[in-house]
């Protein structure tokens, strides 16, 4: 989405309309929710973190600064939001799968997919610290730039980059052991 075109809704919001905020809801659910399942590797923990990212969105957009973009932004709380329960609860990844049953078959094949991201970002993430998972994540799975994940992260180019460099070599060294 345009940013020229989502700063209309923002300013809306800014001016309490909440039908405003639905919109951009809609727009951002999936990419929130998104990246909250690969930093979190549990549905119910990336639903939870997404409900979490847009009220704090809601209490917080008169402070968004349009010089950045509005997703930007959004990556950025979603980031903070998962990084403090991944510290709070001292989040050790299980691999252990839960058991669904009575869905749909399209929420079957949905499941089916997120269960299989699941296991391979578990076990190819599995031995990365907190830090270089989230900035594998950023990097290479939502393909953000150097420059969005310095604002997100609020870390130094120099941090992200030896941080990126041994998460990486981690990650390779788990592909060439599957």
């Amino acid at each position: 989405m345009e940013d020229i075109y989502i700063n209309k809704y923002i300013d809306l919001c800014k001016h309490g309309n909440t039908d405003a905020f639905k919109y951009v809801v809609c727009e951002y659910q999936q990419l929130v929710y998104t990246l909250a399942f690969r930093i979190l590797c549990n549905e119910t923990d990336a639903e939870d973190a997404t409900q979490d990212t847009f009220i704090k969105i809601w209490q917080n957009i008169k402070k968004y600064k349009q010089q950045y973009k509005f997703s930007t932004w959004i990556y950025k709380i979603t980031t903070h939001v998962c990084y403090d329960k991944l510290r709070s609860k001292q989040h050790i990844i299980s691999e252990e799968l839960t058991d669904f049953v009575s869905f749909s078959e399209e929420n079957q094949e949905d499941l089916l997919h997120n269960k299989e991201l699941k296991k391979l970002i578990t076990k190819l993430s599995s031995g990365l610290s907190p830090k270089q998972k989230l900035l594998f994540i950023l990097s290479d799975l939502e393909d953000l730039k150097s420059e969005e994940i310095v604002v997100i992260t609020e870390l130094s180019a120099a941090k992200i980059k030896s941080n990126l460099y041994l998460a990486r070599k981690y990650i390779k060294s788990k592909i060439i052991n599957l």
